[in-house]
């Protein structure tokens, strides 16, 4: 495999460290590393940070050629591309969604254009029994500047299912993910407010431990990110759905943490962009 940058580990160097300093993840750094323990990193071994491999692929007629970059996930992709997840993998039944490879080429439909987005990048879903009060006090905004940003909306007719924007404002809640014990807590003002229990990360692909925050949510990503998606400033990480809910409670991911459907759907609609979220061991 050919590969355009080496990296000598160094004392006290973890994966994901290693990962940060060149923008990419620690599952890419694994899959150009075959045999690579993530555990046991021994210094002065050369490892392949960034590949030049590219896949011979002639993308259909209809369809625009992508190459993969260091650091992209699937979700990633469609959302550039105004697409979804399952779109994607349609389009490209042979991909591994959990193994994409630094210059691997895929195809993209043409028809699909970047969608209009919330300028905060943070949404909610309008539930059964909302109001724009309600929802408003819910993330401690005003009423009025929810209103502001969504123009379009009329208060007293909201439909369940539509998209809104939220302005940003300081998170009231933190979320917490305890990878050992498999729960993701939310505090809500100091006090614990909700508990769920999560997939994280395999042992040779681990979840990252440190303070993070949310930094991007996406609705219906569709495919093993189920129905949520909210990103973390750990590039390449986010806390998502399933299609896979019998791997819940179990380190079955890439490093994400995964929940079940209805239960990222009601963290995705209380959390904010700027939420902070703290992974422990």
């Amino acid at each position: 495999m050919a590969c355009g940058q080496f990296y000598i580990i160094q004392e006290g160097d973890i994966l994901f460290t290693i990962a940060a300093k060149f923008d990419t993840t620690p599952e890419n750094i694994l899959r150009l590393n075959p045999g690579l323990d993530p555990a046991n990193l021994p210094v002065g071994r050369r490892i392949c940070v960034i590949s030049a491999t590219n896949q011979p692929v002639t993308c259909p007629v209809g369809t625009l050629p992508y190459n993969v970059n260091e650091g992209d996930t699937l979700l990633s992709i469609a959302v550039r591309f105004g697409t979804d997840v399952e779109a994607l993998l349609r389009t490209n039944p042979d991909i591994d969604p959990y193994n994409l490879r630094v210059g691997q080429r895929i195809c993209i439909a043409e028809r699909f254009q970047e969608p209009p987005m919330c300028p905060t990048r943070n949404f909610y879903v309008i539930r059964s029994g909302d109001t724009i009060r309600a929802i408003a006090a819910s993330f401690e905004v005003e009423a009025q500047e929810i209103l502001r940003i969504n123009p379009d909306i009329n208060p007293r007719n909201l439909r369940v299912g539509q998209i809104i924007c939220i302005p940003l404002a300081p998170s009231p809640i933190e979320i917490i993910v305890n990878i050992s014990a498999k729960r993701l807590t939310v505090n809500k003002n100091g006090n614990l407010f909700r508990e769920y229990i999560v997939a994280t990360g395999k042992e040779e692909t681990p979840t990252p431990v440190g303070v993070f925050e949310v930094v991007n949510k996406e609705i219906d990503p569709g495919g093993p990110y189920g129905t949520r998606w909210l990103g973390l400033s750990a590039k390449g990480y986010g806390i998502h759905g399933t299609n896979n809910p019998a791997s819940i409670g179990t380190a079955a991911s890439n490093g994400c943490i995964r929940m079940y459907n209805e239960d990222i759907e009601a963290l995705f609609d209380i959390t904010a962009v700027g939420t902070p979220v703290r992974i422990l061991p």
